[in-house]
């Protein structure tokens, strides 16, 4: 449980910080954004939790960028659908670019520290 809150919040801190870069700065957004990613990362994690305990590292790797792939789908999708509602002033290609940057290094992130701190996976 420790090892998920600290990847649940690594990925928060980038994520958010990536945010900010794109411009949202409302506190509803943010809200937004971090509830968003605690869900997607709190499902992520269990299911490829399961996935390494009942397969092993190989089905891990596949499964684990497969499902960045469906993540980065999903918040773009769910960005472009809220955030819109906030910010009419952003277009949904800057929601589904920010979906794919901040997902891109959260992953980026991820593997680097399961290389570097594999009992943290």
């Amino acid at each position: 449980m420790l090892a998920l809150g600290a990847r649940i919040v690594l990925t928060i801190l980038i994520e958010m910080l990536v945010a900010l870069l794109f411009g949202f700065r409302q506190k509803k957004q943010l809200l937004i954004l971090a509830v968003v990613n605690i869900i997607t990362q709190i499902i992520l994690n269990v299911l490829l939790n399961v996935i390494n305990y009942n397969s092993g590292p190989l089905a891990f790797t596949f499964f684990y960028v497969l499902f960045e792939l469906i993540v980065f789908a999903l918040e773009a999708v769910l960005y472009c659908t809220i955030l819109k509602r906030l910010s009419e002033k952003k277009k949904e290609d800057a929601y589904i670019l920010y979906s794919f940057v901040a997902n891109l290094l959260s992953f980026g992130a991820g593997l680097f520290l399961a290389a570097k701190l594999p009992g943290m996976f």
